[in-house]
């Protein structure tokens, strides 16, 4: 088992670059009930598989609780007698009245509140010499469906863009503080979520896309860029047809390039080289459906479609391995995630 890759190594490999062996992040992605169900196993084994990348998030201000300034608001839902409803899953609609928007980007989260970067700097001073990401997720459309609900979303595409301009200004203005902090704490990347697809293509247009989301997309990733920053967005589903806009905002690192969703083989002829993919393990079908074997020779099939020539692949799980999943084809996984050549 290879040691742990330096900070310049992930570099290269994000850079495209060359990198002996792909870097692996996420590879540890436990999703919800796999600690439960695997305990101390689990915890034994991902001792055994180190990162190469130093991640953190920021604590997002009004994530789980409202700030103190801010009573009425928070970043995704509304405070007003909530709780019993999210204690049944049950989201609430942030902005269900365009007629509030005046309200809501005055009691906008301040993304300067105390304390919220004391897990980063905490975070950084135990780097060890790797890569250091800077984490956060939910950037413009996800962002902009918890403010408004999937369905008002829809609809908001066609009747209300100038509206959701408005608030995508305001959200870039938020980022670009937090991306400061991240830069200041000498970080070497932002990785953010955006799932712009479903399982058979974009939840927008290409059209809606390149109107609304690309200037926001190369504003951000334009400024991550000066802070001397890589940029790194998670986004599920079939994304063909927004790859290139992607790419010419300055994405440098897309992630999963899910399975059953995005072609593989056209995703690298199409893309390949111009982008680097943290290419996503098969968490749906694959990992707890398949025998192990089956694992490891996926696996080693994905480095040689991504990582031609050692550039261009960092290794990842699409997502976080489901409880279902033997814990054999996880130890094979990472097995084979670190196998030397």
């Amino acid at each position: 088992m290879r040691n742990v890759l330096s900070r310049q190594e992930v570099i290269n490999a994000v850079e495209r670059k060359g990198c002996t062996n792909p870097p692996a992040f996420l590879h540890k992605f436990w999703g919800m009930g796999l600690e439960e169900k695997y305990g101390k196993q689990l915890t034994e084994l991902a001792d055994l598989y180190p990162d190469d990348i130093c991640s953190v998030f920021y604590t997002e201000p009004g994530y789980d609780v409202s700030p103190t300034e801010n009573p009425e608001y928070r970043f995704g839902y509304k405070d007003y007698h909530n709780a019993e409803r999210h204690s049944i899953g049950e989201s609430v609609v942030l902005l269900d009245d365009w007629g509030e928007l005046d309200q809501f980007l005055a009691h906008f989260p301040n993304p300067s509140e105390p304390g919220n970067f004391d897990v980063v700097e905490e975070a950084a001073k135990k780097a060890e010499g790797r890569y250091k990401l800077g984490c956060f997720w939910r950037l413009f459309h996800e962002r902009f469906w918890s403010i408004r609900g999937m369905e008002n979303l829809m609809y908001d595409y066609y009747d209300e863009t100038d509206n959701l301009k408005i608030i995508g200004k305001r959200l870039t203005e938020f980022y670009k503080v937090i991306i400061d902090k991240f830069a200041a704490a000498g970080f070497d990347g932002i990785f953010t979520s955006d799932d712009l697809g479903h399982q058979h293509g974009p939840m927008m247009s290409p059209e809606i896309f390149r109107e609304l989301y690309f200037p926001l997309y190369k504003e951000i990733i334009g400024y991550t860029h000066e802070k001397g920053m890589h940029f790194w967005l998670h986004s599920c589903g079939d994304n063909m047809l927004l790859m290139d806009d992607l790419i010419e905002a300055g994405l440098d690192v897309f992630h999963p390039v899910q399975k059953g969703c995005m072609d593989e083989q056209e995703t690298v002829r199409r893309f390949g080289g111009r982008i680097t993919f943290l290419s996503g393990i098969d968490v749906q079908y694959l990992m707890p459906n398949a025998s192990a074997d089956q694992v490891r020779q996926e696996i080693r099939q994905m480095k040689k479609l991504f990582n031609v020539d050692g550039k261009g692949m960092l290794l990842a799980m699409g997502n976080g391995i489901m409880p279902d999943t033997p814990l054999e084809n996880i130890k094979a996984a990472l097995d084979t995630i670190f196998e030397e050549g």
